[in-house]
């Protein structure tokens, strides 16, 4: 089985008949780093696949008078998001007078997919009593590679409810992921890094944060999966185009002996430029998330993830072949 991971735009459709749409995708070179022989290999072949929109909008409701949001946020020094509570309503209680009625627009506003799978995965998204669902691991999950279909099917649900249930759960943390984002964007700049605080030769911006990463712990961890057909509860394969009847093409290894693996016989790969072993290193001894790592060698916590269940999976067959490559 073939199977690529990627984030592009969509710069074309063409309705070529009634029968056949032709779309054109355009790819960043770093997106295919370790898959374009891959990727050559499906040519011509059938495929599934999916489109999942970088881009969130979500409606946020203003008070029509003003432009200002009805709801408002504050967050502490730990990064925890709260409702603030709203100025006239705040001035009605200390007066005891009746509620000022104000009247209401909804505005559409747009955020950055990329921002809300960060918010999730820093374990500081609030949970909903009519979602009971660990979206937490299903953003993981995706971001890990995870296609909507094969998380939908291990949750035993329809994959268009699913992803209906996904993008309202994200609609509904947006304005929260987008009041977290400044107070990131804040906490990075606000002290400049230290010479021992560089990794491989770009600094670590998320290092003046601490105080969050502690919070965050094993929460913003990226899935610790060894290898592409590995999953958290069984180990099904990845090809969602038949999961009830598709083999192992895989190898699988324990998690824990292949980082030791990874540690001692510190592999290397020509498709895969990053250097994982340090990596893992920095991550075991000085106790960085996956999302820190990502941060300071230039990377999205979604580019890492992918190179690293590719590096993995190389890994993978690498012991079961007995060290060669």
């Amino acid at each position: 089985m073939s199977y690529i991971n990627f984030k592009g735009t969509v710069k074309k459709i063409n309705l070529k008949s009634s029968e056949e749409t032709e779309i054109t995708i355009s790819i960043p070179a770093s997106e295919l780093d370790g898959q374009y022989n891959t990727l050559q290999s499906m040519l011509e072949l059938k495929v599934i696949g999916g489109l999942d929109s970088q881009i969130v909008t979500y409606k946020v409701l203003k008070n029509a008078r003003t432009g200002k949001p009805i709801t408002k946020y504050t967050v502490d020094d730990g990064g925890v998001v709260s409702v603030a509570k709203p100025e006239g309503e705040q001035l009605s209680m200390d007066l005891g007078l009746p509620p000022e009625k104000v009247e209401v627009k909804a505005d559409p506003e747009q955020i950055d997919l990329e921002i809300i799978q960060d918010f999730i995965l820093s374990g500081l998204a609030p949970r909903f009593d009519d979602m009971p669902y660990d979206f937490l691991e299903i953003t993981d999950r995706l971001a890990s590679g995870d296609t909507y279909l094969k998380i939908a099917a291990d949750i035993g649900m329809g994959v268009g409810v699913f992803v209906v249930m996904v993008d309202e759960y994200r609609k509904r943390v947006a304005p929260m992921a987008a009041k977290w984002d400044e107070w990131r964007k804040g906490q990075v700049n606000t002290v400049p890094p230290k010479a021992d605080e560089l990794v491989g030769g770009q600094p670590d911006d998320q290092q003046n944060d601490d105080q969050q990463e502690e919070r965050e712990g094993a929460n913003t961890d990226l899935s610790e999966q060894t290898g592409e057909n590995e999953s958290k509860d069984d180990n099904k394969p990845e090809d969602d185009s038949n999961p009830a009847t598709d083999t192992d093409s895989e190898p699988v290894v324990d998690k824990d002996e292949l980082e030791n693996y990874i540690l001692k016989a510190r592999p290397t790969f020509e498709d895969i430029t990053v250097d994982f072993p340090t990596l893992l290193q920095q991550r075991r001894e000085e106790g960085k998330t996956w999302m820190q790592i990502a941060t300071s060698i230039g990377l999205t916590s979604g580019q890492l993830t992918t190179k690293w269940s590719a590096y993995k999976k190389k890994v993978a067959k690498q012991m079961k072949n007995g060290g060669a490559a």
